[in-house]
């Protein structure tokens, strides 16, 4: 009989969707994120985690064709080790490999990145201009969610002065940060294949330039015409709002125009003007809202122009 308290690793996903409905039951997967909010927090004490670490079931990249179907309990690691990861969808490849170090890689998974639903994260921007959904299993079966629909507004996230984990206090995102229902448990992610028009860039800004969390970071994607005028773009900036959200979400000035400085001045002044009313609640709004406008316009100048911004190592 599983007590209060008690850790738990269940063999199946059937067995571990039980367990979560329970009240206080807090599941994990890698447990990186856990291990620093419970250092020394006592409401941790008395809830049941339920460890789906290494679940055989949730174990599994899959090539479906058109998309990949990547398993709740695959690492970083094995996900960057994977080929199929690094030619079918480069973007999500990159923002892996800049999550914090090959230590934390080796024990956190892609589904607890997201589960963690970070305004920071790494992965996030790129699962959300590549459209990913997630399936989530409950005690009412399974269902399935786009990215840029599983994410609850935070505000308390952005007063956290980087957004480092250590001072988020919702251990249990499914009920704070997460639209899932109780019990739900993410299994699966599903993203499209880009496709060779597709480009992409991943940058992100840290205090050191290693392995720290973001600062400010994005994700974007775009093609190009046979003509040489836009005929898609996306963009996801991270750390910077109080839950991921992709640009432009109006009509989109940049199709079916040549690419140029000043197109990217009227993308990037929607973002801005959408910053703006983050000024009272994100920490660090003076430094991030100078400096992001700068890095959205140099990333589109790579992706569409091939001028290589700083840093540019880090982009695809």
């Amino acid at each position: 009989m599983i007590q209060v308290g008690d850790y738990c690793r269940p063999a199946s996903v059937a067995e571990a969707v039980t367990l979560c409905a329970r009240e206080g039951a807090v599941s994990f997967a890698g447990g990186t994120d856990l291990m620093v909010k419970a250092r020394g927090r006592s409401q941790f004490r008395d809830k049941t985690f339920v460890d789906l670490g290494g679940m055989s079931e949730l174990s599994f990249i899959r090539d479906e064709g058109e998309t990949i179907s990547i398993g709740a309990a695959v690492t970083l690691t094995q996900l960057l080790q994977t080929a199929a990861i690094k030619e079918s969808v480069p973007l999500l490849w990159q923002a892996a490999s800049r999550v914090a170090n090959r230590q934390v890689r080796n024990r956190a998974t892609l589904a607890g990145n997201i589960a963690n639903a970070c305004p920071a994260s790494d992965c996030i921007p790129a699962l959300m201009v590549l459209g990913a959904s997630v399936t989530v299993t409950g005690t009412e079966g399974e269902r399935t969610i786009p990215v840029a629909e599983l994410f609850r507004s935070c505000e308390a996230c952005l007063r956290h002065d980087g957004m480092q984990v250590r001072t988020c206090f919702f251990l249990e995102t499914v009920t704070k940060k997460l639209t899932l229902r109780q019990g739900e448990l993410i299994t699966s992610l599903e993203i499209s294949k880009q496709s060779a028009e597709q480009r992409s860039v991943f940058y992100k800004l840290t205090e050191n330039r290693s392995s720290g969390m973001a600062v400010l970071n994005f994700a974007m994607t775009g093609s190009l015409g046979a003509d040489g005028t836009v005929t898609a773009f996306s963009v996801c900036p991270g750390g910077v709002f109080p839950k991921p959200r992709c640009f432009p979400e109006r009509e989109n000035p940049l199709l079916g125009r040549l690419p140029d400085r000043a197109l990217f001045q009227s993308i990037v002044q929607e973002i801005s003007d959408s910053l703006a009313a983050e000024k009272d609640t994100l920490a660090g709004y003076a430094y991030k809202s100078r400096v992001l406008p700068e890095i959205l316009q140099d990333g589109m100048a790579q992706l569409f122009l091939g001028i290589p911004m700083e840093g540019s190592e880090w982009s695809i």
